[in-house]
C-alpha cells in the first residue's frame, strides 16, 4: 500500500516548528514524515483552511461518574462531606439494578472522543471494565485505584494490583497504578506501589495536595479527615508517619517509573523548584474547572511553569465538573492566565499528558512515528493562527488521516 499525503494551511506538530502550507505523509495509521512543501509526483489530498494538531489527551478522569447529571454535593462544605456525597452516590448505584458502570464508562469515552480526546488516564476501581477499555477506539490507560490504610493488607493489596497489571497488559490494554490519596493509602503501601511502578514501567498516579483538609491531616494528623477515618474505622497511627510532609510524598512518588501528581492545589511555591528538577519522571495534573468549582485558592500555574515543572491538564470527573470537555479546560486556562503563550498551553493537553501516562512514543505530537489521528481546526487567512486556534478548537473535527 502506497503512502498517503495530506496538505493543510497549517500543521502544528507541538514538538517542532509550525508549518504553513505543509504536508503530512501517512502509512497505515502512522505518520511517516512532515513536509514543509507539497511533494511533487504524488497525489496530495487538500484539506484546505485547517490547522492540524495532535489529538488531545485527558490526563486524569474518573469515567464511572459519567452518568452524573451535575456535580455532586456542596463545593463550599468541608471536604469530608463531599467525600460522603461520593460514597452515597456509589452506594445508590450499587443498589440500582438499572445502573451499569460499564455503560457509564462507555458514555464517558464517547463524550471524550467527541471533544477531540484520543487518549486518557482513567482511574479504575475494579476488574469489571476491561472489555470497555479493550473495545474502545480511545487509548485508555487503566490506572488501578488503591485504597488501603492498613499495614497488614499491604502485601495482599500489592499482589492484587500486580495481577491486574499483568492481566491487562496481556490483553493489550495500557495500564498503571493509582494510590488514591494520602488519607486513604498507607505510607508502606505507597512505597510498594512506587516499587511496582518501576518494576513494570507503568505510571503511578496519586491525588496530592488537593485540599486544605488534606494538608492539615498530613501536618498535624488531625482535622476533619482524621475524624472521618476514625468514624470509618480506618485510622492507623503508622499510615501517615509523624514527620512526613508534602515534600516526602513527592520524593517518594519520584521513585516511580513515572509519577503523576493530580491537582497539586496546595503544593507550596517552595516545592516548585524541586518539581522542576524531577520533570523527567514527575508531572503535575491541573484540573482547572474542578479547581474552580471547589473555590480553591488561585492555582500557582505561573510559578510552576517558571520553575520548569511539567504540567498537564485533566477534566477530573462529572462528580466535580459539568462535562468532560478538555477543550473547555484549555479555554478556561487561556482566560484565567491570559499571559500564557499558546504552545505551552497546548503542550499541557498533548505532549505533557502523553509523557505522564507513558504514551509519548505515539501520542501527544504530530510527526514521524505519531498516530495519524489528529484534530482539524478550521482557520481563515484574515487572522493570526494563535488568535484562532483556541477559539475555534470547539469546532475541530477529529480526523484519521
Amino acid at each position: 500500500m502506497s503512502n498517503k499525503f495530506y496538505a493543510a494551511r497549517w500543521i502544528v506538530p507541538i514538538t517542532s516548528p509550525i508549518l504553513e502550507n505543509g504536508c503530512v505523509e501517512v502509512a497505515g495509521d502512522t505518520v511517516i514524515a512532515l513536509h514543509a512543501e507539497r511533494p511533487t509526483g504524488v497525489k496530495v489530498k487538500e484539506l484546505g483552511d485547517v490547522a492540524l494538531l495532535p489529538g488531545l489527551i485527558n490526563a486524569h478522569t474518573h469515567l464511572e461518574f459519567s452518568a452524573v447529571a451535575k456535580p455532586l454535593g456542596n463545593p463550599t462544605a468541608p471536604f469530608d462531606q463531599w467525600i460522603g456525597e461520593v460514597m452515597r452516590y456509589r452506594r445508590s448505584q450499587a443498589g440500582n439494578a438499572a445502573f451499569s458502570i460499564g455503560t457509564a464508562v462507555e458514555s464517558g469515552l464517547q463524550e471524550s472522543e467527541k471533544a477531540g480526546v484520543i487518549a486518557l488516564g482513567e482511574i479504575t476501581t475494579n476488574w469489571e471494565l476491561v472489555d470497555c477499555y479493550a473495545g474502545s477506539e480511545m487509548e485508555v490507560v487503566s490506572l488501578r485505584e488503591v485504597i488501603n490504610f492498613s499495614a497488614a493488607a499491604v502485601s495482599r493489596t500489592t499482589a492484587d494490583v500486580e495481577s491486574y497489571l499483568c492481566r491487562l497488559r496481556n490483553g493489550g490494554v495500557a495500564v498503571g497504578i493509582s494510590p488514591h490519596a494520602p488519607y486513604t493509602v498507607h505510607w508502606d503501601q505507597l512505597r510498594s506501589l512506587c516499587d511496582l511502578s518501576r518494576q513494570y514501567s507503568v505510571p503511578c498516579v496519586m491525588h496530592l495536595a488537593e485540599t486544605k483538609e488534606e494538608g492539615e491531616l498530613i501536618a498535624t494528623r488531625s482535622g476533619v479527615l482524621r475524624d472521618m477515618l476514625g468514624r470509618l474505622g480506618m485510622w492507623e497511627d503508622s499510615a501517615i508517619p509523624e514527620s512526613v510532609s508534602y515534600l516526602d510524598y513527592v520524593q517518594m512518588l519520584a521513585t516511580s517509573w513515572r509519577a503523576l501528581l493530580v491537582h497539586g492545589n496546595y503544593l507550596s511555591a517552595e516545592l516548585h523548584p524541586f518539581l522542576g528538577t524531577v520533570r523527567d519522571r514527575v508531572t503535575v495534573c491541573y484540573c482547572p474547572r474542578t479547581h474552580a468549582w471547589f473555590g480553591h485558592e488561585r492555582y500557582r500555574l505561573e510559578s510552576m511553569l517558571e520553575c520548569g515543572v511539567r504540567v498537564c491538564l485533566g477534566t477530573d470527573s462529572r462528580a466535580s465538573n459539568p462535562d468532560l470537555s478538555l477543550v473547555a479546560e484549555l479555554q478556561f486556562v487561556a482566560e484565567k492566565y491570559s499571559q500564557l503563550n499558546l504552545l505551552p498551553l497546548l503542550e499541557m493537553a498533548t505532549t505533557n499528558a502523553a509523557f505522564a501516562l507513558g504514551l509519548e512514543n505515539r501520542f501527544g505530537f504530530l510527526n514521524q512515528g505519531s498516530t495519524s489521528r489528529v484534530l482539524a481546526v478550521p482557520v481563515n487567512s484574515q487572522s493570526s493562527l494563535e488568535s484562532q486556534l483556541l477559539i475555534n478548537l470547539a469546532q475541530a473535527e477529529s480526523v484519521s488521516l
